[in-house]
């Protein structure tokens, strides 16, 4: 997956799916968030099993892809960051997150 979008726009889109992530549970994945492209956006989904969430940012999609992310580290990592483009790149061997932002990279 290879996408680039506005610091702005993803961390509003995870402030709204945030709400359905479970804090305490016997189920890790429901403290993730899913992050994938879909018809040329990027969706972020999260669940905690009573409620759902699904929101589209505006983004560049140059690759398609999927992957979960623990929702907490990746909001307060966003929320960190300076408001410019975000780069958003995951790779499935090894499964690897990179997020570049100005002269930031994780």
């Amino acid at each position: 997956m290879r996408v680039t979008c506005l610091q702005e726009n993803l961390g509003k889109g995870l402030a709204v799916v945030g709400r359905a992530v479970a804090t305490r549970t016997t189920l890790p994945i429901t403290q993730n968030v899913l992050i994938s492209t879909d018809e040329g956006r990027l969706k972020l989904a999260a669940t905690n099993l009573e409620i759902a969430i699904s929101m589209w940012v505006g983004a560049q999609v140059e690759e398609d892809g999927a992957i979960t992310v623990p929702a907490r580290l990746l909001t307060e990592f966003v929320n960190s960051l300076p408001e410019d483009k975000i780069e958003i790149a995951s790779s499935n061997d090894p499964l690897m997150l990179a997020l570049e932002c100005a002269r930031f990279e994780a």
